[in-house]
């Protein structure tokens, strides 16, 4: 991941533009959610880290929010429908079975 003066975050095919708050994803621009936003920059700056749903509730949302884990859930699976509306982009987040997620590389 490269950070171009604490104004945009890249990892492979995806840009965050922080002053903006745009994502693009092999050059296209993605409309996500400021919630999606957030969970995409918490992966972004972790490449390869597994993050459990706990790390990330308590990073999106903050300690003292009481929301069931598998919210996060929904959350992933709107922001994986986003990135794969570009079949050309090669990461993906991936499921850590019982645990949580991490974006990875596709090989």
């Amino acid at each position: 991941m490269t950070e171009n003066a604490q104004q945009c975050s890249e990892w492979k095919d995806v840009k965050i533009d922080h002053r903006s708050r745009r994502v693009y994803c092999c050059f296209r621009e993605i409309a996500i959610s400021p919630r999606e936003y957030r969970i995409l920059e918490l992966l972004i700056k972790n490449p390869g880290k597994v993050f459990s749903r706990e790390e990330i509730i308590t990073s999106v949302w903050g300690k003292k929010v009481h929301i069931g884990s598998r919210v996060i859930d929904v959350y992933v699976r709107r922001l994986r429908k986003a990135l794969n509306s570009n079949n050309s982009c090669q990461f993906g987040i991936r499921t850590a079975r019982s645990f949580g997620y991490s974006i990875d590389y596709i090989k």
